[in-house]
């Protein structure tokens, strides 16, 4: 009672019990998200929650720090932000993109999007868990990265509602690439509206209301007949009719005969021997007459996502073939040819001068 009084936003230990077992069912939803994402098994564990004071609240051991600022906007209404190392969200970002390291990730535009496209996965699919714990639609707002994030920025992100605010810990483990942790701090009004809901949908609630039961109402004596009102008691009921006892006969529609079902026994042909198969014309015309498409491949490289968006006109892409190789010749995404670029009448066309077959066809796809 002292801790509640000096602290009213403090959670009691069984509030703390249930928004853990809430945060932990919907996180790991999230966890799901983004491991479709990374292609790559993700895990988040462990909630360590507490109330403390938007003064105390401390994050120095993570900093730099990528804040990520969630509103709920129905269902639920209130503020939560996630606050992740920037080292870690390097990593998940060179998964995202395919790069062996994450030195050369740089916070631009293009990898803000990436964040909060990721986030918008993550905390889409944990309102979903939310919503269907809860029994209602809860909706949340696109993701916002916050520009600067240090105590002094999320102090006064909160100072604003109250003095408070509810920190809840994860373990986040990305397989072979992360095993780090991160924040989730929320108002304590929006912790409290999660558990009072949570209670209400797993009926705590009534379970509480049945453990006290209203005070027994006070005994009164029967009142003393008189004599005269004496009655004898009622005599036993009479055994029904023998219809009871009796088995009759099913109604007549039930006995009705069923028509008999027309069955034909199949023929079984016998192993071992040799079946011819006549193809039509027709048939074999129609499947002449699918078309293919046909691509002639010059060349290919492989370039990171920031090279391609710093592209401008004018400039040379280098391809992995030499001047003067073949081409491929590819059909319906099959190589099938090799040969010469050649122009005719003012048309590029290709010269074959090798036709694949189809043993090494299926080496080099291997």
């Amino acid at each position: 009672m002292t801790d509640v009084a000096e602290n009213p936003d403090k959670l009691s230990s069984m509030e703390v019990d249930v928004i853990g077992e809430v945060m932990n069912i919907s996180m790991g939803t999230a966890a799901t998200a983004m491991s479709t994402i990374l292609n790559t098994k993700v895990n988040i564990t462990t909630p360590r929650i507490e109330t403390i004071g938007v003064e105390e609240f401390e994050f120095s051991y993570l900093e730099p720090v990528v804040g990520v600022l969630i509103n709920y906007v129905e269902g639920i209404e209130g503020a939560n932000v996630l606050l992740l190392q920037e080292s870690d969200m390097k990593k998940i970002l060179s998964q995202l993109f395919d790069m062996e390291t994450s030195d050369d990730i740089e916070f631009d535009e293009i990898s803000k999007s990436a964040i909060g496209e990721i986030m918008n996965q993550m905390m889409g699919a944990a309102a979903g868990a939310l919503a269907s714990f809860l029994g209602k639609v809860v909706n949340i707002s696109p993701p916002i990265l916050l520009d600067t994030t240090n105590k002094s920025s999320i102090r006064d992100l909160f100072s604003l509602k109250g003095d408070n605010l509810v920190s809840i810990k994860f373990n986040l483990s990305i397989e072979g690439l992360v095993e780090s942790e991160f924040i989730s701090a929320m108002e304590p009004a929006l912790a409290r509206e999660i558990v009072s809901m949570s209670m209400g949908a797993s009926g705590m609630g009534d379970e509480e209301e049945e453990v006290t039961p209203p005070p027994p109402p006070v005994q009164q004596a029967p009142p003393v007949q008189p004599e005269t009102a004496y009655q004898p008691p009622p005599q036993a009921p009479q055994p029904e009719p023998a219809r009871v006892v009796r088995n009759d006969p099913p109604p007549a529609v039930y006995a009705q005969p069923q028509q008999p079902v027309q069955v034909n026994p199949y023929e079984y042909r016998q192993l071992g021997e040799d079946q011819k198969i006549n193809i039509p014309g027709d048939n074999l015309d129609l499947l002449m007459s699918v078309p293919i498409q046909i691509t002639v491949e010059l060349g290919k490289t492989r370039k990171k996502i920031k090279d391609i968006a710093e592209l401008t006109l004018g400039n040379i892409v280098e391809l992995d073939r030499q001047a003067g190789d073949q081409v491929d010749v590819i059909a319906n995404g099959r190589l099938i040819a090799r040969g010469d670029v050649v122009v005719v009448d003012d048309n590029y066309s290709v010269k074959i001068t090798e036709i694949i077959k189809v043993r090494d066809n299926s080496e080099q796809k291997k």
